[in-house]
């Protein structure tokens, strides 16, 4: 089975709302979520607002700069789905808050935390694209499970995200120790996207070619797909495919070298 990492900084289903005829009747039906019926084989899943219908724990966890992290606090979904911004910023006053924690909403528990103040992100609050940026340096979050046993020994996984790129040194999600390495990246140098999905951990870990259009762009919302797996029906080869925007970029065997301009 094809392990599932989502990432999602914004997923929008809004709710249905209908008037009929003078009875003034309102219905309303229940979103729905991304995760709803659809949990298997994810090993977890971010966001900033509410993936999964049945869900009712935090979205995630900050901390004030005056703070400790002993003094951070969980903040749930307001009315809207995404994460509760008025009570963020009521919390916040005039300081700067950091990310403790993000909180998997799969049901893995395999949340996503940094408790080095000095390497947790910088949480910005905004009423419609909440979101958290590092320092481009070393801020980063960590979720505790290994990548081997996230990823069936680094065969079959998946990172699907929507992210904003702020700079050309993105790490999106993954683990290396020198050149082994099961990772991904978006706009890095030269606004390439990598995925090196090692066969963990074998070397060399990663690729480059120089035969794609350019892919993705600084300041701007993207849909990344990162997938490594077994060939439908042959599980004697895999394949590494990467798409953006929902456009295909690669889908090759995983012997072949890539890297997405």
């Amino acid at each position: 089975m094809i392990k599932k990492l989502i990432l999602l900084f914004l997923f929008n289903i809004f709710t249905t709302l209908g008037q009929t005829d003078n009875y003034k009747l309102l219905l309303v039906l229940q979103p729905q979520h991304i995760l709803d019926d659809n949990k298997e084989d994810i090993s977890f899943a971010f966001g900033m607002r509410i993936l999964d219908s049945d869900y009712n724990g935090p979205l995630i966890r900050l901390r004030k700069n005056s703070d400790t992290n002993a003094d951070a606090q969980d903040f749930y979904h307001g009315d809207n789905d995404i994460v509760d911004i008025n009570a963020i910023d009521a919390h916040a006053g005039s300081e700067t808050l950091f990310v403790v924690t993000w909180y998997d909403q799969s049901g893995s528990n395999n949340d996503s935390s940094q408790t080095d103040t000095n390497r947790q992100p910088n949480f910005v609050s905004n009423t419609t694209l909440p979101y958290f940026v590092g320092d481009g340096t070393n801020d980063v979050l960590i979720v505790g499970t290994s990548i081997q046993t996230l990823t069936e020994n680094g065969k079959n996984g998946s990172v699907f995200g929507v992210f904003f790129a702020t700079d050309r040194a993105d790490t999106v999600s993954g683990t290396a120790s020198g050149r082994n390495r099961w990772m991904s990246h978006i706009n890095w140098n030269g606004k390439r996207t990598y995925f090196a999905p090692g066969s963990c951990c074998q070397n060399p870990g990663r690729w480059f070619t120089n035969d794609v259009a350019p892919a993705g762009s600084l300041n701007n919302w993207d849909q990344y797909s990162f997938v490594r797996r077994d060939v439908p029906l042959d599980a004697t080869t895999d394949r590494r495919i990467l798409k953006l925007g929902g456009v295909v970029k690669r889908d090759l065997d995983y012997n072949d070298a890539f890297v997405v301009h």
